[in-house]
């Protein structure tokens, strides 16, 4: 598991060209400078900040793709606690799709994770509005876990 620090940060954006693109639930952004401001906000807005990668994979373009770009798939856990609701213990696991440069640096890095799930559940009255919409539209019969 690797802590997220500023000083990490700040080697991370090394490792990006410079018009990368980047996307999660919350950001789609272009460019060096704004991944380095968005990694710079989640460490003003979350503390304790840890990733962990458990899980990387190669994903293969079918022959017929005019795309045969390296990609790779990058299973992860990440936790932290949300200042903004008092220091709240949060965690959630997802998927990131990696594209490298001919330079060997990221210039595409797209998040996947459940924002509902992962962070609006968390939240007084948005979260019990999600946490009942979840329920109202599960399967019935079955245990959810």
């Amino acid at each position: 598991m690797t802590a997220l620090s500023e000083e990490g940060l700040a080697e991370l954006a090394t490792l990006v060209t410079d018009d990368m693109h980047f996307r999660d639930p919350f950001n789609d952004l272009r460019g060096r400078a704004d991944f380095a401001h968005c990694l710079r906000d989640m460490l003003t807005q979350l503390g304790e900040l840890r990733i962990e990668v458990t899980h990387v994979g190669v994903l293969r373009a079918p022959a017929t793709s005019a795309d045969h770009a390296p990609r790779y798939a990058l299973r992860w856990t990440f936790s932290g606690q949300i200042k903004a609701l008092g220091n709240r213990a949060w965690g959630v696991t997802g998927f990131s799709e990696v594209q490298l440069a001919a330079d060997g640096r990221v210039c595409e890095h797209l998040d996947y994770w459940d924002a509902a799930q992962g962070l609006y559940e968390l939240l007084p009255g948005v979260g019990r509005l999600i946490g009942w919409l979840r329920r109202r539209f599960a399967v019935r019969g079955v245990v959810q876990h």
